[in-house]
C-alpha cells in the first residue's frame, strides 16, 4: 500500500481503482467482477483501517471525548465507504463494457428539482429532450440494501416511467417485491445471490449483464 495512505486516508475511488488493479478480470461477465472487486476492496479499506488506526489505538486516549471522537471518525468513514463503493464500480464497470460515459449514460445528473438519480441512459440530454420518447430512458439507481430505502428512487426521474434498482441485498419477501413492482421498480441482482431470493420472485429479476446488454441497445437521441 502507498506510504501516503498512512498520512492521509484513500478516498472511496482511490480503494476502488487499487481493487480493479489487483481484480481486473476482464473475462469474467460483469456480475461475477462487481462481487469480487467489491470484495476485493472491502479487504483494502479493513488493511489501510487497521494500518491507520491501530497506532492511535495503542497510543491510548487521554479523555473518554478523544475515544468517542476518534471511534465516530472510523464509523462515519465506513459509511461514506459503503454509502459510494457500489455505485463507483459500476460505474467502472459500465466504461469497460463500452458505454462512453456521456453518450450512453450519464452519473450522478441533475434530473429535475435538483434531484440526483445514480445513472441516467442514454444521457440527461435526452431526458431533458421532450421529444425522445420516454419509453427509450432508463434510470438506475444503485443501493446496498434497498429495503424500505427503495421508494427514495420512485421521483428521481420523473419521465422514466420503469425504474431499475441495482441492489446487492441477498432477497426481499414476496410482498416487498409485489410492493416494488406495482411501484415500477424493476429489480437488478447479480447472478451469484439471486438464489437468495423466493422462487417465485427469481424469474422477474434482471443480472447486471442482461441490464448492460439492454441499455446497450438504446437509441442515442
Amino acid at each position: 500500500m502507498p506510504d501516503a495512505w498512512r498520512i492521509k486516508f484513500p478516498t472511496g475511488a482511490e480503494i476502488i481503482q487499487t481493487a480493479v488493479k489487483m481484480r481486473p478480470d476482464l473475462g469474467l461477465n460483469p456480475d461475477k467482477r462487481l462481487m469480487r472487486r467489491r470484495d476485493c476492496e472491502f479487504q483494502i479499506f479493513r488493511s489501510v483501517e487497521q494500518w491507520v488506526e491501530m497506532p492511535h489505538i495503542q497510543a491510548g486516549f487521554p479523555t473518554v471525548d478523544d475515544f468517542v471522537a476518534r471511534a465516530q471518525t472510523i464509523l462515519q468513514r465506513r459509511k461514506a465507504r459503503s454509502g459510494r463503493s457500489l455505485e463507483l464500480h459500476t460505474r467502472q464497470i459500465f466504461l469497460e463494457e463500452r458505454l462512453v460515459e456521456g453518450t450512453h449514460f450519464t452519473h450522478q445528473p441533475v434530473s429535475e428539482d435538483g434531484k440526483r438519480p445514480d445513472f441516467l441512459f442514454p444521457s440527461v440530454s435526452a431526458y431533458r429532450d421532450p421529444l425522445f420518447p420516454k419509453d427509450r430512458l432508463r434510470m438506475l439507481a444503485v443501493k446496498t440494501t434497498c429495503r424500505d430505502r427503495w421508494r427514495q428512487i420512485l421521483n428521481e426521474a420523473e419521465r422514466v416511467p420503469a425504474k431499475h434498482l441495482l441492489t446487492l441485498q441477498e432477497g426481499v419477501s414476496e410482498a416487498q417485491f409485489g410492493e416494488m413492482t406495482r411501484a415500477g421498480v424493476q429489480l437488478v441482482v447479480p447472478a451469484g445471490i439471486m438464489k437468495n431470493f423466493p422462487t417465485t420472485v427469481q424469474p422477474h429479476l434482471q443480472t447486471l449483464e442482461s441490464f448492460i446488454g439492454d441499455v446497450r441497445l438504446l437509441p442515442l437521441g
